[in-house]
């Protein structure tokens, strides 16, 4: 116990053995933190203005190597911390990932958008009732997608009509019943109760405002 108790007192006192490893690793700790930082803040300013993340090329200040890569490039002529970065990527320092490849960019894209879809469930929940608005078009290999809307009433000092983009759902399914069981499906997975719904909006299609078979009356 009195061993422990010395090894506890020169921890804290910084005065083990390995105490300067211990100060490289949290050097490096804090250098990883700050290099996420700013990728993840380019990741924003990227999706926020709904442009392409890659292009054809991976490598750093090469043509075509998409926005991604362009933004990490033009802090590096500003920030240190993104500069030597940069610099440790093209001299081969890294053994591991750079965070600069495609896996991590969707890691981190797969991320922010989690931590936003949980704030929005938890706006609607705040306001409760809420109205589903869907609609559905094929892409360009004809898949059937399916875009969700919720629209909520927040009140605030002043009520305020908001719309929140869910996302698109592919559906498998064209038929009332199976698109019907595909938003249902998903409200559940965001735990968001049904019964809380006071309004439906859809397009034209038979397969929506289909009098008997469609979504929307089997919906009502």
């Amino acid at each position: 116990m009195a061993t422990w108790k010395d090894l506890q007192l020169n921890l804290q006192s910084g005065k083990t053995i390995d105490q300067a490893e211990r100060t490289l690793l949290e050097a490096e700790k804090r250098c990883w933190r700050d290099v996420l930082t700013r990728l993840i803040s380019i990741i924003q300013s990227l999706a926020g203005r709904n442009l392409a993340f890659r292009g054809s090329s991976k490598t750093l200040h090469q043509q075509n190597n998409g926005n991604f890569l362009k933004e990490v490039e033009l802090l590096a002529k500003f920030d240190p911390v993104m500069k030597h970065h940069t610099e440790c990527v093209e001299s081969g320092q890294f053994s591991h990932s750079s965070y600069l490849g495609n896996i991590i960019q969707n890691e981190l894209i797969a991320s922010i958008s989690g931590k936003i879809m949980d704030t929005v469930v938890t706006e609607i929940k705040q306001s409760k009732f809420y109205s589903v608005n869907l609609d559905c078009t094929p892409d360009a290999s004809c898949q059937e997608q399916m875009s969700v809307i919720i629209r909520t009433v927040k009140m605030d000092k002043a009520p305020e009509i908001k719309e929140h983009f869910m996302g698109v759902l592919v559906a498998s399914e064209t038929t009332g019943l199976g698109l019907l069981s595909l938003i249902l499906k998903e409200l559940m997975e965001l735990n968001i109760p049904f019964d809380d719904c006071r309004g439906q909006s859809y397009d034209n299609g038979a397969n929506m405002k289909g009098r008997n078979k469609g979504v929307q009356p089997r919906l009502s």
